[in-house]
């Protein structure tokens, strides 16, 4: 076992999580150098830079536009003054690298998440349905809101969680806890202001989580979110601002169109989700109802770790869906805590007797996923514009 410093150590787990991390980067500099740019990404990366007079959006997300503008900010630098006055646009998978980059982080920290819930076969399931889902590929290789937002919701959620097990430790020790789940709220807030509601879910996690110290997580949920609006000031002011005003980011538009959002399992296929969808997306969902069945129907399997995600799946896809002024493919933001619920649920029953069987079905399941999901990415490429 290797052990570069004290508290990592890489071993078998670690190697094949790796690999496995490697093939979604290799899908993801595949799809981002093959597609075209569009009119929606160039909003987004124009957002960020230096606006001219008169120039309005129809998109607005302060971390998008900067992380976006990024790229083409190193470009013209490196270009040199000789062409520091002309529109100097980078490459196409270099363009996108920031946000393939947030799509490893992603998988890293759903591996990191899964494992130490559900030990390594549970890390393995939930990664493995990350890294041959088109979905996560798709907005990993696209300028835009959804894996920043899907990377920081996820991470502001599990962070609550972690902090939540630790309130009873000494007062002194809270501030670097405080601090990181700050970060954790003010970059979710920077990528769209209405992730403030799975803020207020994070602090309904934190009070269940500590029933003798609520006050407590109370507090520490409020220095965090001081810390968190600090951050959305900071992204805020570097970028201009939310160009919609925060009315239209804020305001839900409640209809009965809400309830076709439940069905955002089946979105792990095109980009577009009026598109014909994959059999890979059709794969998903059977696994999905396997997992969920096995939870309703078996004591062992409803606990916290199993059902946290669960919620937080649907509650993000649900709440979002009220917001259309932020132009969200918001049916991705659901996909890791159902990657991570059906890992758990996996995790539970490889451990019956009757883990060599699912072993097998769940190794043919995530070898023709990544299959399909692979046709699935050819596809989308051809028809993108």
């Amino acid at each position: 076992m290797f052990q570069p410093l004290k508290e990592f150590k890489i071993g078998r787990p670690q190697v094949y999580a790796g690999l496995m991390l490697l093939a979604f980067l290799g899908q993801a500099l595949w799809v981002a150098g093959s597609r075209k740019f569009s009119s929606l990404e160039f909003q987004y990366v124009e957002s960020g830079l230096p606006q001219r007079p008169g120039q309005e959006y129809r998109v607005t997300s302060p971390l998008t536009g900067w992380v976006a503008a990024l790229p083409f900010r190193l470009a013209r630098q490196a270009a040199g003054d000789a062409m520091s006055q002309a529109r100097f646009v980078p490459t196409p998978w270099m363009a996108r690298l920031p946000f393939v980059a947030f799509g490893m982080w992603l998988g890293a920290a759903l591996w990191w998440v899964a494992r130490r819930l559900f030990d390594d076969a549970g890390g393995y399931v939930a990664l493995g349905l990350y890294c041959s889902s088109p979905a996560m590929v798709m907005i990993a290789s696209n300028i835009g809101p959804e894996i920043i937002l899907a990377w920081s919701s996820f991470g502001l959620i599990y962070t609550a969680i972690g902090v939540a097990h630790t309130l009873y430790a000494p007062p002194r020790k809270w501030a670097p806890r405080i601090v990181l789940l700050g970060l954790s709220i003010g970059f979710a807030l920077s990528t769209a202001l209405w992730s403030f509601t799975l803020a207020l879910l994070a602090l309904v996690f934190m009070l269940y989580l500590a029933p003798g110290r609520r006050l407590a997580a109370l507090g520490v949920w409020l220095g965090a979110s001081v810390v968190g609006l600090a951050v959305l000031a900071f992204f805020s002011w570097i970028t201009r601002g939310w160009t919609l005003g925060p009315h239209g980011l804020i305001d839900p538009k409640i209809s009965s169109k809400l309830l076709q959002t439940l069905n955002f399992v089946f979105a792990d296929g095109y980009f577009d989700v009026s598109r014909r969808l994959s059999l890979g997306s059709y794969l998903l969902v059977l696994f999905f109802i396997a997992a969920l069945t096995a939870y309703g129907s078996w004591a062992r399997a409803r606990y916290f770790g199993n059902t946290a995600p669960l919620i937080t799946g649907f509650s993000a896809v649900l709440l979002f869906s009220l917001v259309p002024a932020i132009y969200l493919w918001d049916a991705t933001l659901g996909l890791s805590f159902v990657f991570l619920f059906i890992g758990g649920v996996a995790a539970d029953l490889l451990e019956t007797g009757f883990g060599r069987g699912v072993s097998r079905i769940l190794s043919a399941g995530l070898l023709l996923r990544a299959v399909l999901g692979l046709l699935a990415l050819s596809r989308w490429i051809g028809t993108s514009v």
